[in-house]
């Protein structure tokens, strides 16, 4: 039985399609996650002084590896300073990542480990104060990058498979 070199290729293409790995929102290499907001601290002491979140509470699961890109001002930056900080919180600990007082912040953090990650601000003046702050999560490289290189081995494998076929066409002899 001879397969013809169309069903060959065809074939060769949908497993080619079929071994790509997917790809789902919000998930790992799915992109960038953008939010922002605006809240308020009421002065030191009283109630809601703090904002105390979890990341992905927020729109943001961080994994390790995964970068947050993060920016907020007290006041549109005319101040007064609060205390920010990001901090993780495994098991038994609570592990700070950065922290900082000041008026206005932008920067950027990855993930050093997997746990669960929160934002912190507290205001230690006698005055309210109004945060606005912005957030880019930029998630990290998968760990099943190899399986990218899938497509391409089927596709070389299907190649190589289609020059045999042409280079036995050639030496066969004339029936």
């Amino acid at each position: 039985m001879r397969i013809r070199i169309e069903v060959l290729v065809a074939l060769s293409l949908a497993a080619a399609t079929l071994a790509a790995p997917c790809v789902a929102a919000n998930g790992t290499g799915s992109g960038i996650l953008t939010g922002q907001g605006t809240f308020v601290l009421t002065p030191s002491g009283s109630l809601n002084y703090t904002l105390h979140a979890y990341l992905a509470d927020m729109g943001f699961p961080m994994r390790q590896g995964d970068t947050l890109v993060y920016s907020w001002s007290v006041n549109n930056g005319s101040g007064p300073p609060v205390y920010f900080e990001i901090h993780g919180h495994p098991p038994g600990r609570y592990d700070v990542f950065f922290n900082t007082t000041s008026s206005s912040v932008s920067g950027a953090w990855t993930a050093p480990v997997q746990e669960p990650y929160m934002v912190y601000w507290r205001n230690d003046q006698t005055v309210r104060v109004n945060v606005t702050f912005a957030f880019n999560l930029v998630q990290g490289q998968s760990d099943v990058w190899p399986l990218y290189l899938t497509p391409l081995g089927v596709a070389l494998v299907a190649l190589a498979g289609v020059f045999l076929k042409f280079r036995e066409r050639r030496t066969r002899p004339p029936e």
